[in-house]
């Protein structure tokens, strides 16, 4: 082979190219992010639009159903989802993965300019985003003090979140907890009334009285002096509001310090946050996509450094949560699990080659494999995420097979008498093609695996790829570096050391006894063969054993819970009770801290309580996370039992666009929302009774409290008071809106109007609000109105413009995915669904359903492209069929090993046993081969196999030891993220097992079979061309 005759020549060379590659390699690594996962671009856009104090029916027919008329027309659009609450309409656009991104926001935008004219004229305008799956915060940080709440806000909002959003890679900061500044106008129901005046009226009375507006230029004469003109017509102190002229009665000035009380106050409380006993102001910090998890995390925490020594007197800024510790704790272990893999191997390497220029030229070549990686990964694009190493965790077999087949073939011309040079020529002939075929082969594998479709083909993808490249590198340095080195060091060994001695001969008696069984197996091989395929079947047997899941749970050491009181709980409730249940989950053993949020959402929705509990490092405790998360689960209903929902979670891995931490949900649509509330109701008590669900609810929410205004329209006709009136003046007095905005060094304060609180809380006051009639006479609202107490829907939620009501659940601990899905399919199936009415699995179930026919079609192409490349190599259409049946002996030992070891058939699982094929196939090549030389070279098809069998016998003993020693730290792993790990280590240590043992029995007797049917056929064709003739 060229390439390696050139590395033996010229050594520099070899060694030049490759250490090109290691540098580029090293430096790329000091420049790639690092990530949990890959950065997923997923095609998600979200619409959200504020109409301050709608109804959800408001905000549904009125802003939600325009736009959703709107964007449905856009191409591409997969699916169509809303939530209509109190004063938010949310929409959300999942289109086809294929579809760029930034031009599916710019078409949504489009649309939403043409609508704009349909939506009322007092909406907030409609905000555009793609919807980032990696948008949960990476660090939550509280800040405790002694101040007042105000002084404090002020802290956080001027000092503490400007500096940190100056940090690069930081993309929001919100504050949950504060309460800013805000100047409040106090109207007075009864003073309004002794002057004659609407709310409305005073509203806009300030509005005009408060205006700073640019008269444009003024000119000289002879224009050669120009000044700018402006009306200064705002107010320059919070006492000059009093003074502001809002009406004239009987030609005497009515100032607003008149009817309403001025207040240098605070908006109203809104959220609250709290850290294991202590109330404070919590910054939730979001990094923008793309950026290094672990380096925005480090430069934010070095940001708070400086910003305490700025804190007020009495002031602690503590970190109550850090999502970098687990990823950075995570790449840290996989790696130190990687370098174990590689001390492994390479004892396998000396315990088979017994020499330590051998096992030293195996050790030069896996790192330098390996580190040439990373620059692949910078050109590529990819990222430094748990899929990158699990990927170089299982190719660290592979990075050395190539090299220990090339360098035991040198080895055994070497000891056949060679000089180090020619036999590191005539080595690498003899196997290159074998190797590079092999090395093809599992590349073809791999492919197809980068290159699903759908979200788990953009979550695969740097999977399938890391390991083509870098057993790509590997090739490479086994043609090259490995026999440059071996011509150099490589050695006839003249005497042998005791234990190597022994070591030797063990290996001889080995291949005595395999050359024993092999004539057996060949003898019998019509047996052997259907023992293989009985153990194939075993296999299958136990597979269907295991149980199905979609992405293992992960003990991270902290996790969340969700809690969700009844509709119309004010924000005191919810923060009592919020800090009783506190106290009681920081009682449980292994519980670190407790830090929880009161209306910490996007909605403010004061009735619902976020916990995050922090927990134990799990190599500190017995108890696994998910035995405190039912703890938590129990407590959280005793201590609470009013809560209309409780929900105890992992932390989410994908979250924004409407996705939910739950492990299911399932969306039920239809066009009467009683008959979809009936459905639901039944379908929760049945899954309630299997007991393999927690945390069971739905997203029908009744009960929201609000005051109606019933308009008596004739009434208000006959009086000339219009609706409209009556609404504005019930918004200003009753839910209070921004007038305006105040200035004061710099900074814009916002001014609110509203009824005085003592009113608010007197139906006598609410009923006495007037509005101004056409006639300029002032009408109560009693007089021409009904207000009474009524209950109404805190959310309307739709899917593809229909009603919706989703069910969400989370699984019991050991209860998979799967086995979760199949009975809520039997519970769907026994409650039946009325014609109009459907049901579609979301979350990460519909994923799990997603994912079967990617896999599917991965499985398909890595067959294709597999049979097309040994065909070729073999130059044989039969042939490869051989070398493919070792892919089904893998079966009984991967299965065997997920069983024992109590491991559900993940997603990640699935795709190793796509990987698995061409890992166990390289074996069969390197045989089949060998064996197609010794045919060309004479020998009949039984004295092939029974030659090259005890000669692979070693080299494939090596690759699969390799494989399965390299496998074993990612098997045995406890570390953090280590389940994402284990089951794959199990899969291939089995699977590799099994087939390697049966490969070396049965590919023979199967190889022989084939050359029996050919026998057999063109003697068949020889007899009946007889019978013509």
């Amino acid at each position: 082979m060229w390439l390696s005759d050139l590395s033996i020549r010229r050594p520099v060379f070899a060694t030049m190219l490759i250490g090109a590659l290691v540098v580029l390699g090293s430096i790329s690594l000091l420049r790639l992010g690092v990530n949990f996962f890959p950065e997923l671009d997923i095609p998600y856009v979200s619409v959200t639009t504020a109409l301050e104090g709608a109804s959800p029916e408001t905000i549904e027919t009125e802003v939600t159903d325009v736009i959703e008329e709107a964007v449905n027309t856009i191409a591409g659009l997969k699916l169509l989802r809303s939530v209509s609450s109190e004063g938010l309409s949310q929409v959300f656009l999942e289109f086809e993965m294929e579809d760029n991104l930034n031009v599916k926001v710019q078409d949504v935008r489009d649309k939403l300019d043409v609508a704009r004219r349909n939506l009322p004229l007092d909406i907030e305008p409609p905000i555009v985003e793609k919807v980032d799956p990696a948008s949960a915060p990476i660090l939550s940080v509280m800040i405790a003090s002694t101040v007042p709440i105000s002084e404090l806000t002020v802290f956080a909002e001027d000092t503490v979140k400007n500096r940190l959003q100056r940090v690069t890679g930081v993309g929001t900061v919100t504050v949950v907890g504060g309460r800013e500044r805000q100047i409040r106008i106090w109207l007075n129901a009864e003073r309004l009334r002794a002057y004659g005046l609407t709310a409305d009226e005073v509203v806009q009375a300030i509005k005009r009285e408060h205006v700073e507006v640019p008269g444009g230029r003024m000119e000289t004469k002879m224009k050669d002096r120009e000044f700018g003109v402006k009306t200064k017509g705002e107010v320059g102190s919070i006492r000059e509001f009093e003074e502001l002229i809002v009406a004239f009665d009987r030609q005497a000035p009515v100032k607003l310090g008149d009817v309403s009380r001025i207040e240098d106050g605070l908006e109203d409380e809104r959220t609250y946050a709290e850290l294991d006993g202590r109330t404070g102001i919590s910054l939730d910090i979001r990094r923008q996509s793309g950026t290094n998890v672990v380096e925005v995390a480090n430069a934010v925490k070095e940001a708070l450094d400086e910003v305490r020594a700025l804190a007020p007197e009495g002031t602690t800024i503590v970190t109550a949560q850090d999502a970098s510790l687990f990823t950075e704790a995570g790449i840290r272990d996989t790696f130190a699990d990687m370098i174990f893999a590689i001390g492994l191997v390479a004892i396998v390497t000396w315990f088979f080659l017994l020499s330590i220029g051998a096992t030293l030229i195996v050790s030069i070549a896996m790192p330098c494999a390996l580190i040439a990686t990373f620059f692949a990964f910078y050109t590529a694009d990819f990222t430094i995420n748990m899929m990158t190493l699990i990927a170089l965790a299982m190719a660290i077999g592979l990075l050395v097979d190539d090299a220990i087949v090339v360098l035991e073939s040198i080895q055994r011309e070497i000891e056949g008498g060679m000089s180090p040079a020619n036999a590191a020529s005539h080595g690498v002939d003899r196997v290159g093609g074998a190797v590079i075929a092999a090395t093809v082969a599992i590349m073809a594998v791999y492919v197809p695996i980068a290159f699903m479709e759908g979200v788990i083909g953009r979550f695969f993808r740097e999977y399938g790829l890391t390991v083509v490249f870098s057993i790509g590198v590997s090739l490479l340095v086994s043609l090259t570096l490995t026999p440059a080195l071996c011509a150099r060091i490589l050695k006839p060994q003249a005497h042998k050391g005791a234990i190597s001695s022994l070591i030797d001969r063990a290996l001889s008696r080995l291949e005595n006894w395999y050359s024993r069984m092999l004539s057996i197996s060949i003898r019998y091989r019509y047996f052997v063969v259907a023992a293989a395929l009985g153990s194939v079947v075993i296999g299958v047997l136990v597979a269907q054993r295991l149980a199905i899941d979609f992405i293992p749970s992960l003990d991270r050491s902290e996790f969340i819970a969700d809690v969700e009181l009844e509709q119309g709980a004010g924000i005191s409730q919810s923060r009592e009770l919020a800090k009783r249940a506190a106290a009681e989950l920081a009682k449980i053993k292994h519980v670190d801290n407790v830090f929880f949020t009161v209306g910490g959402n996007q909605t403010e929705r004061v009735n619902e309580i976020s916990y995050f509990l922090k927990l134990v490092h799990k190599e500190d405790r017995l108890s696994d996370q998910f035995d405190v998360m039912a703890e938590a689960r129990q407590v959280l209903y005793k201590v609470i039992p009013e809560a209309k929902t409780i929900s105890v979670s992992e932390m989410p891995i994908m979250t924004g666009g409407g996705l939910t931490s739950f492990d299911m949900e399932y969306a039920l649509t239809g066009s009467d929302l009683g008959e979809l509330e009936r459905i639901t109701d039944e379908v929760m008590r049945r899954m309630r009774e299997t007991g393999i669900y927690a945390d069971i609810h739905s997203t029908y929410k009744i009960g929201r409290p609000e005051l109606q205004i019933d308009v008596d329209r004739a009434k208000a006709a006959d009086l000339g008071v219009s609706i409209k009136s009556l609404a504005n003046n019930a918004r200003i007095m009753l839910g209070g809106i921004e007038v305006t905005s105040y200035e004061e060094n710099g900074e814009r304060i916002e001014v609110r109007a509203q009824m005085e609180e003592d009113d608010r809380a007197d139906m006598r006051w609410v009923e006495l609000i007037q509005s101004r009639a056409s006639d300029r006479s002032l009408i109560d609202f009693a007089n021409v109105a009904n207000l009474r107490f009524a209950s109404g829907p805190a959310q309307i939620e739709r899917q593809s413009r229909s009603r919706k009501i989703g069910i969400f659940a989370n699984t019991k601990p050991g209860v998979a995915l799967g086995t979760a899905t199949e009975e809520l399919d039997r519970i769907i199936a026994a409650v039946g669904l009325p014609e109009g009415y459907s049901g579609l699995y979301l979350g990460q179930a519909r994923r799990m359903q997603d994912s079967t026919d990617a896999i599917i079609f991965a499985f398909v192409l890595a067959l294709v492209s597999l049979y097309m490349i040994l065909a070729s190599l073999f130059n044989s259409f039969v042939q490869p069929l051989i070398v493919m049946v070792t892919a089904p002996l893998s079966f009984i030992g991967a299965f065997s090993m997920l069983y024992f070891f109590n491991q559900p058939l993940n997603i990640f699982v699935q795709i190793a046993l796509i990987a698995l094929m061409g890992l166990v196939m390289k074996n069969g090549i390197l045989l089949v081969d060998l064996a197609n030389q010794f045919r060309e070279a004479g020998k009949a098809s039984k004295d092939a196999v029974l030659s090259a069998g005890p000669q692979r016998l070693r080299p494939v003993l090596m690759t699969a030891l390799s494989t399965v020693l390299g496998m074993v730290p990612v098997a045995l792993a406890n570390s953090d993220g280590s389940e994402l790990r284990n089951p794959v280590g199990f899969l291939v240590i089995g699977g590799m097992s099994s087939s390697t043992i049966l490969t070396l029995l049965v590919l023979p007797a199967a190889y022989v079979i084939a050359d029996d049917a050919a026998r057999s056929l063109r003697k068949f064709k020889s007899v009946a061309l007889r019978k013509r003739a």
